[in-house]
């Protein structure tokens, strides 16, 4: 998919596929107990995305009876993403706000974000 890298970009109500990929990769990650965050994957709705021109920041919504996670955790593992566009990873960090998904924010530490997102290969931070 290719992105425009500046500014709010209106959107669908959708996650990209690299949203979808890096949801699913950072639960899978974090083990299990986790079933109620696996359940709201199918039920989320994009509230918003900016992109910065160094990443973007993607605020999640979901309805109002959906799964919610009991316990206190506020973020998954991070996710990183190589790039033949970057000289260096680009990094993932996942919040969790109330029991819910809340925000993916991404970003990279050197250069500009890539136009072409179907680039990126995922892994999970050790």
């Amino acid at each position: 998919m290719k992105v425009s890298v500046t500014g709010d970009v209106p959107e669908t109500a959708e996650l990209t596929p690299l949203e979808r990929e890096v949801l699913k990769a950072a639960l899978a990650s974090a083990g299990t107990g986790l079933v109620s965050l696996s359940e709201q994957l199918d039920l989320l709705e994009v509230a918003s995305r900016t992109y910065s021109g160094v990443g973007f920041l993607t605020r999640l919504r979901l309805p109002p009876d959906a799964p919610l996670l009991q316990g206190a955790l506020a973020s998954l593992p991070a996710v990183y993403a190589a790039h033949p566009d970057l000289s260096s990873p680009a990094e993932f960090l996942l919040e969790i706000k109330d029991g819910r998904l809340h925000c993916i924010e991404a970003f990279c530490f050197d250069g500009l974000w890539p136009r072409d997102e179907q680039g990126f290969r995922l892994r999970i931070a050790e």
